[in-house]
């Protein structure tokens, strides 16, 4: 009986190593603190924005910088977004400045000046024709994205740390000083919703919609440290708020298949969440100082973090979600089209191969119980 057991522990153990996200990078990147991350939209490149002014872009297949530095902010970059054809990057500053880069060309292809305050957040439409900026000045202002025109203003009354635009480009989401979630209409203005989202007036640091556009999920970071699931249509809170950081919580993004979330926090760590229970996914990833952002590869495989020391970290979260999520029909119909797009067609037809299982298996439950 007793090898028995220390068989049973071992593999215990060896599954339990395998499903630690893994460190796979360390870069230096920046000078100073990491403000920002996002991976393209190939999910081979990361690009970062800066205190010290620059954005760089990074190659995680080759584990190398793509050019040199973006120079061309007079003062800190606080957000960075990447357009969905991958081909031009928005960043904002902390005199109010917006620049519109060409990626291949590494070139500003123009800027756009009407914010009074450091511009804390910038994001693209969904088809790539509008961008979306949040600003200290209280303003939200929607661009035409490819002649730099101003399309709509939409007054905030509170420092606005956040922009998100909803999955079909109708809705736009942001986050204030005061930590209320107010929900947009991009044709017209209207305010459709607005949140009380976290306690204490808390300022709403990141917003993000589920990829069906039913719900959304905040962070605050200061006193409230709790991410919060929403109803997009009604405001209602949605079951518990994920909770077990121990400082300020600074960014929050959401996978492509929306099964699970990420968080940063000046308690050093980055931690996976479900966004179906609402639990920790796997052991938080250390840090050695404060982390300042986080992007989700497309795939979902990779996670890149940025420190207050100018570092980015790349690590595997593959093995962790599979143990967390690997029976989750969802999770694996998403990976195996990720799979076939990288042209790993083995893996590919192995995780297809586990749906059509499952499906099966619920199959036969269904019917066994129509039987009966």
């Amino acid at each position: 009986m007793s090898g028995l057991l220390d068989v049973a522990k071992k593999a215990y153990l060896t599954a339990r190593r395998r499903s630690k996200p893994a460190l796979t990078q360390t870069v230096q990147v920046h000078t100073m603190s990491v403000t920002a991350v996002v991976f393209f939209k190939d999910g081979r490149r990361i690009v970062t924005s800066s205190v010290d002014k620059t954005l760089r872009i990074w190659d995680v297949e080759k584990r190398a910088f793509v050019g040199g530095p973006f120079e061309g902010h007079n003062d800190f970059v606080l957000s960075v977004a990447v357009s969905p054809d991958d081909r031009r990057i928005a960043s904002g500053g902390g005199n109010g400045a917006i620049i519109i880069w060409d990626v291949e060309k590494e070139q500003i292809l123009f800027k756009l000046v009407k914010h009074t305050g450091q511009v804390s957040s910038v994001c693209f439409s969904p088809d790539g024709k509008r961008l979306a900026s949040g600003s200290w000045d209280g303003v939200v202002i929607i661009w035409d994205a490819e002649t730099g025109a101003i399309l709509s203003t939409l007054e905030s009354w509170d420092q606005v740390w956040c922009v998100a635009f909803s999955p079909d480009g109708l809705k736009l989401a942001s986050g204030g000083a005061q930590g209320a979630i107010r929900v947009w209409r991009t044709d017209n203005t209207e305010l459709l919703l607005e949140i009380n989202a976290h306690y204490d007036r808390d300022r709403l640091k990141s917003v993000v919609w589920s990829p069906d556009g039913q719900q959304l999920v905040s962070v605050a970071s200061h006193n409230d440290k709790t991410i919060r699931f929403w109803d997009s249509l009604n405001g209602t809170q949605i079951g518990q708020p994920c909770t077990g950081h121990t400082s300020h919580i600074t960014s929050l993004t959401i996978s492509s298949d929306g099964l699970f979330i990420a968080t940063t926090s000046f308690d050093k760590t980055v931690r996976l969440w479900s966004t179906q229970s609402h639990q920790q996914i796997g052991q938080a990833l250390e840090h050695t100082t404060r982390v300042s952002c986080v992007a989700i590869s497309s795939s979902g495989e990779l996670l890149a973090s940025g420190d207050s020391c100018g570092n980015v970290h790349l690590w595997s979260i593959e093995n962790a979600l599979s143990a967390a999520l690997g029976t989750n029909f969802s999770y694996l119909a998403h990976r195996s089209q990720a799979k076939l797009r990288q042209r790993l067609y083995a893996e590919a037809l192995a995780d297809a191969e586990k749906v059509r299982t499952i499906s099966i298996v619920v199959s036969i439950v269904v019917m066994m119980f129509v039987g009966h």
